[in-house]
This record gives C-alpha cells, sequence and structure tokens, in this order.
C-alpha cells in the first residue's frame, strides 16, 4: 500500500482559466512506504520493495515522516513506521545541475523528455536551484559544522538534492486538516464549536507528532538551514528512518528550552 500524495501549493487553487500559467499548482510528487519496523514483510521483502520504488523514480526525503491520523479519534494515533519519498527520476552523480542548466538556457533539444518531467513533477527542485543561485550563497555559511551550503549538490556530494522544508511540513499540515475539518484560515479557536456528531474535534496542533514535525521545520537549531536534503543514492539496505535520531534532538532541545520534558512524542 504505496499512498501517492500531491504536495500542492498553500492555497489550493481550481486552475480553471486563472491566467497566472506561472504558479505551478503541483511543487512536488510524495508517496510513503513501509519501513522494515512496520513488520508486514522480511526486511529482504523490504529492500527489494525500497529498490522497485527508486527504480520507479522515487527517492529518500530526510524529513520525520509519520502518517497523521485518519480519523479525529485520537490526535496522536499516527501511523510512523514510514519514510517519505519524493519522485525525482534522476541519480547520484547524474546530471541534474546540467539538465537545469539547460532549462535556465532553454536549451531543451537533447533533453526535451528531462526537462519536461522537472517542470511537471519536480518543481521544488527549480525553485531551491532557482534560490541557491540567486541568493548570495557565499556569506551565509556560518554555522561552525564546517561545510559549504554552496557546495552542497555538486562535486563530490552529487548524491543529494535539497528541497524547502515547508513542501512536505505544509503537506503534513494540510493532511491534519483535511482530517481534522479544517477549512478555514484559523482552525480551532477555543470558543470553537468544531463538532462531528457529539464529538468535539481536538486542535490538531496539540498533536505530539505534529509539534515534533513542526519543530524539525521551524525551530531545529541552525540544522537545516529551512531546507532537507533528498538521497538520491540507491538503496543497498532498507531505507532509514530518521525519526529516531531526530527525536532524541528534540527532547534536548525541549528541555533545554522548555525545561518541560513530559508528554513528548514517542516516549516511552
Amino acid at each position: 500500500h504505496h499512498h501517492h500524495h500531491h504536495g500542492n501549493n498553500d492555497d489550493d487553487v481550481d486552475n480553471d482559466d486563472d491566467d497566472a500559467p506561472e504558479a505551478p499548482l503541483l511543487r512536488a510528487v510524495f508517496a510513503e512506504t513501509n519501513t522494515p519496523a512496520a513488520g508486514d514483510v522480511t526486511p529482504s521483502q523490504s529492500l527489494l520493495r525500497h529498490k522497485s520504488l527508486y527504480n520507479l523514480g522515487y527517492r529518500l526525503v530526510g524529513f520525520p515522516y509519520a502518517q497523521p491520523p485518519l480519523t479525529t479519534v485520537d490526535v496522536n494515533a499516527t501511523f510512523d513506521d514510514l519514510v517519505l519519498l519524493v519522485y525525482f527520476p534522476w541519480f547520484e552523480n547524474d546530471a541534474a545541475a546540467g539538465a537545469i542548466a539547460k532549462l535556465e538556457r532553454k536549451e531543451r533539444s537533447e533533453d526535451e523528455d528531462g526537462g519536461l518531467i522537472m517542470e511537471r513533477y519536480c518543481p521544488w527542485f527549480m525553485e531551491e536551484q532557482r534560490h541557491r543561485c540567486g541568493g548570495g550563497n557565499d556569506d551565509d555559511d556560518d554555522d561552525d559544522d564546517g561545510d559549504d551550503d554552496g557546495s552542497r549538490g555538486d562535486g563530490e556530494n552529487s548524491n543529494t538534492v535539497q528541497m524547502n522544508v515547508n513542501i512536505p511540513f505544509g503537506y503534513v499540515e494540510d493532511f491534519y486538516r483535511s482530517v481534522f475539518h479544517c477549512n478555514s484560515e484559523e482552525c480551532t479557536n477555543d470558543d470553537n464549536d468544531d463538532t462531528v456528531g457529539s464529538e468535539r474535534i481536538p486542535d490538531y496542533r496539540t498533536a505530539d507528532y505534529y509539534k515534533f514535525a513542526h519543530w524539525f521545520a521551524h525551530d531545529r537549531p541552525d540544522k537545516s538551514k529551512g531546507v532537507v536534503e533528498v538521497s538520491l543514492r540507491s538503496p543497498t539496505m532498507p531505507w532509514e528512518d530518521c525519526k529516531d535520531r531526530l527525536k532524541l534532538e528534540w527532547k534536548e532541545w525541549e528541555e533545554r528550552y522548555h525545561h518541560c520534558n513530559n508528554d513528548l512524542y514517542g516516549k516511552s
């Protein structure tokens, strides 16, 4: 059961005959797949499944992903044994950057299909390239982990590309909003009597996983700089879930900044 998700722009536009073709409706095509921890298949079958998805063009997104609840009964009923994938049918050391350069120069003849695929299904990559080329990248590497952010994605690091972290986070938020009946900007006020039958719908922003994902996208100190890595490597072991490692970091952050380590996501 691989679910395909289309990450749309923040406001879902009905593209009837808007005179704005520049704003693409689609920013990314996501899929989710079970990790071996889900236990539905053996680890070797899990690897085969992940390799098959890789061959279909899906790449691992380094975003801590869980599937939000499908009903409003329990705001914390996420399904956790998953990783998030994005459609980006290029390989490590592939000429993704070359394809971009050609697109920018409108030289599409050689790579007609590649260019069209990238424009149609991978606008997030174009966005990030434009953002990185356009914004003076040379002077913003003031973190102390020593890697020069301007060089990521080229040279020896061409096995990853970057995506704006708000795209997968926005997908998670849209998922919550659709399940928890939020169609307006302000979802739940304290005086809001949003009910289904006699049930009062909980505020999804109180959910442990939502708070965790929000921390990763917005509050994680200096680490992500607003982007998330997409790995172009072919899996030799089943794709790894980054949540456990990040949860530890989140708990430390919570304790340091909020001194309240109760009710943290995944605390056993």
